[in-house]
């Protein structure tokens, strides 16, 4: 062979060679996502955990505080108290001039008079008239003079009661011509709006105020319904968690929030101050088997909610029941102990199933 048709053939062969391209590398497969890359957490027992919980504030006591106002045009004459200042039940607090008033004391006192004489009269002449020495008209007449009489101090006694007062002490109050406002409660005095000589109309700004204090009513708005076992508690800044029971609850919901109004007193009752402001907190330490998981340590499958825990080198899916889930956890009623160990992230060790763990 010559020389050239020697270079040619090699020339043709490393072109040939050049070309041709490897066949390529089989592809390494991702690892298998292992179960031993999720965490494994112990249930956490429920006790002290809420289940959920909603601004709250106390409400007044029906008797918890008093305005004390002028049911008819007068003057104030005295003023026996000033804020701030213990008073008790019954105790003076301001005395005003109502000419109302006394008018009316004084015509309940003449009345009772002249209906102690008349009644006197009416059983003489019943007397006499069993004995023939008494007229018809002349008994009739008494009768009728008893009945004006009865209706005179019926009437001044409507008026006494619209102050406030009882025919009893009617006699005193014509006498002074000045009538005491009194306490109706134990309590605090909170505000004086009385000036000694100050003319007011009847309906007019109340005079004295007085706060007292009573068993506490909480009321809060819960968002859905609640197991029966629960137990609740009232907090607030600056004061002692306060174990709570429920008393009633709204049979109506609130449309614009789906909640409902739910009412509390303390346990053993006990005086919290009016408008306090705070929070109603639901806790499941009553609930049986009610512990608390991680909210990702959910799985659902075919509608059925679980728990992955873990079974030798494996794991077992555990059916539970959400009680509640909030934030990062959940409540779940179910059979977990303590002990168990439950995957904290489902997801982690579900994609594993296929390889067989």
């Amino acid at each position: 062979m010559s020389r050239s048709a020697l270079l040619s053939s090699i020339f043709l062969l490393g072109a040939a060679l050049g070309c041709s391209t490897p066949p390529p590398a089989p592809a390494v497969p991702p690892p298998a996502r292992s179960s031993a890359r999720t965490a494994w957490v112990h249930p956490r027992p429920a006790r002290g955990v809420p289940l959920t919980e909603a601004p709250a504030r106390v409400l007044p006591h029906p008797e918890g505080a008093a305005a004390l106002g002028l049911p008819f045009r007068g003057s104030v004459t005295r003023i026996a108290v000033r804020p701030g200042q213990t008073v008790r039940k019954g105790e003076v607090l301001v005395e005003v001039l109502m000419p109302e008033v006394v008018r009316a004391a004084g015509d309940y006192e003449a009345a009772s008079l002249r209906l102690e004489a008349y009644e006197r009269r009416t059983a003489q002449l019943k007397a006499l008239q069993e004995q023939g020495m008494a007229r018809v008209f002349e008994l009739a007449e008494a009768e009728a003079n008893l009945a004006e009489a009865r209706a005179a101090r019926q009437s001044a006694q409507a008026l006494l009661r619209v102050a406030g007062l009882e025919g009893s002490i009617a006699a005193s109050v014509a006498q002074r011509g000045t009538v005491s406002l009194r306490s109706p409660m134990d309590g605090i005095v909170t505000a004086v709006d009385a000036v000694l000589g100050e003319s007011r109309e009847s309906g007019s700004a109340p005079l004295v105020r007085v706060a007292g204090e009573g068993p506490a009513r909480i009321e809060a708005r819960l968002a859905h319904a609640l197991p029966g076992d629960v137990a609740f508690e009232f907090s607030s800044p600056g004061l002692e968690s306060v174990p709570v029971r429920l008393v009633g609850r709204a049979p109506a919901v609130d449309v614009s929030d789906g909640s409902s109004a739910a009412w509390f007193e303390p346990e053993p009752a006990r005086s919290l101050p009016s408008g306090l402001q705070g929070t109603v907190r639901v806790k499941a330490d009553g609930l049986p088997e009610v512990t608390v998981v991680p909210a990702r340590a959910l799985a659902l499958s075919d509608g059925e909610v679980s728990v992955l825990v873990r079974d030798g080198e494996g794991y077992r899916r555990q059916p539970v029941k959400v009680v509640v889930q909030s934030g990062a956890d959940a409540l779940v009623r179910g059979p977990l102990k303590e002990t168990d160990a439950v995957a904290a992230d489902a997801s982690r060790v579900l994609p594993a199933e296929g390889e067989g763990s």
